[in-house]
């Protein structure tokens, strides 16, 4: 039995979901879900900002969530059920993982229990079009289908920008921080210069007036603000049909961009954390990518 804690919004869920996905033994979907820490931690404040599952979105996931039961019995630490899990020799591997190291995986072991953000795609590169699969989205509805197969039919770059969480609140911008306008504008630089194509801009922002304020200057420019609250992964499934990307120092932008089959440039912040000593963005950013 393999065992993921989910915590975080749908990008970083995606990352645990797919470090799980590579310990799946033989097929069996031995993989299991443990929601506790998104239902004890459902009321956002100033500093958190309260996640759903929001995994449920995807028809083809080879994971099943843990019941009740099961959480008492395989994750408590109250005596008795230590006790229980001894007589019938259960144990777990525990693996912790921090967001800045990437840790050894223990393929093989029965049963494990993984705790971490796992933001790398060294772990799960080997089952790329596994998780391809897995994470295949649900049908759009008619406006976003239409903006999709517009987007399928041009040289479009989608760019992500993040605000909302990473200004208003405490921890998020101490720790993230926003990315600045002249990163944006420096790829979009870049961008122009290596494709020399005629490009289709599509914007994905939580602050859509910001973004639409600070690239007006853009031609073929769309801003794409209309997919709020539990409608926000129809824009991951927007992000992921567009052939280059301009991501933020988002999980969100990051799977919106690795999922995709076009073959474009992706540009990615050299500041991903505020604090760079501490936080390496080497696991982070695929070599294929570039850095600015």
């Amino acid at each position: 039995m393999k065992i993921v804690k989910l915590q975080g919004g749908l990008g970083n869920q995606m990352f645990q979901y797919a470090i799980a996905r590579t310990l799946e033994t033989n097929k069996k979907k031995d993989i299991f879900l443990d929601l506790s820490f998104l239902r004890m931690n459902n009321v956002s404040t100033d500093c958190f900002t309260a996640r759903d599952f929001e995994l449920s979105i995807f028809p083809h996931l080879r994971a099943k969530k843990l019941n009740s039961l099961q959480e008492k019995f395989l994750l408590s630490d109250r005596v008795r059920y230590k006790f229980i899990r001894k007589i019938a020799n259960i144990n777990f591997h525990k693996i912790n993982q921090l967001e800045n190291e990437i840790v050894g995986i223990p393929f093989g072991i029965k049963n494990v229990y993984l705790d971490g953000f796992f933001q790398s795609e060294s772990y799960f590169k080997h089952i790329r079009f596994d998780l391809i699969k897995d994470f295949e989205f649900p049908e759009l509805d008619t406006r976003n289908e239409a903006l999709k197969k517009t987007i399928v039919n041009n040289n479009s770059v989608s760019i992500h920008i993040r605000r909302g969480d990473y200004v208003h609140l405490k921890n998020a911008n101490t720790y993230h921080g926003v990315l600045s306008l002249e990163y944006y504008l420096n790829c979009i630089k870049r961008i122009g210069e290596e494709t020399k194509e005629q490009l289709s801009f599509f914007i994905f922002s939580d602050d859509p007036e910001y973004a639409s304020k600070s690239l007006s200057f853009l031609p073929n420019m769309q801003i794409v603000d209309w997919n709020l609250g539990k409608n926000s992964w129809k824009d991951m499934a927007l992000m992921l049909a567009c052939k280059h990307h301009i991501i933020a120092n988002s999980s969100f932008s990051w799977w919106g961009a690795w999922l995709s089959e076009r073959n474009g440039i992706t540009y990615a912040p050299v500041k991903w954390f505020n604090n760079e000593s501490q936080y390496n963005i080497n696991n982070i950013i695929p070599s294929d990518w570039v850095i600015i």
